[in-house]
């Protein structure tokens, strides 16, 4: 509901933000297939920006529906906050910083997968800047 103000309800972006991360942490899966991420990291490797970028884009195709336009959704609003990084210091990079981990649900035990945390961060990254290519 657009009318609803949460500002007028003393609702801060904060917590906002905090409940959808906590929205999809209870998530059964995670809103980016498991089963996509080794793709996601291989085309990250991609040295041709449009051609990486075209990959990407087969990559969110293969989302479920439902993920795919929950994503649509999310990217693009974060591609709209990071619009206002003048006002609110959120950049494209902080935001991913955020909200990577939120999206991919990695496995922080995985020591192989630590050394991989910021070519996911780049990801969503891209994702956000080129949000328009995208979607």
């Amino acid at each position: 509901d657009h009318n609803i103000s949460l500002e007028s309800m003393g609702v801060t972006v904060n917590a906002v933000a905090g409940a959808l991360k906590a929205f999809f942490a209870d998530l059964p899966d995670p809103l980016i297939p498991y089963s996509l991420h080794q793709e996601l990291l291989e085309t990250s490797k991609i040295i041709d920006k449009t051609e990486r970028l075209h990959e990407l884009k087969e990559i969110v195709k293969k989302f479920h529906p439902v993920n795919y336009d929950v994503f649509k959704y999310v990217i693009t609003h974060l591609n709209r906050v990071s619009q206002q990084y003048k006002t609110n210091f959120m950049t494209a990079d902080n935001l991913s910083i955020c909200f990577w981990p939120t999206l991919m649900r990695p496995d922080f035990e995985n020591r192989e997968f630590l050394s991989t945390t910021k070519i996911h961060q780049s990801v969503i990254e891209t994702f956000i800047q080129q949000c328009q290519f995208f979607f």
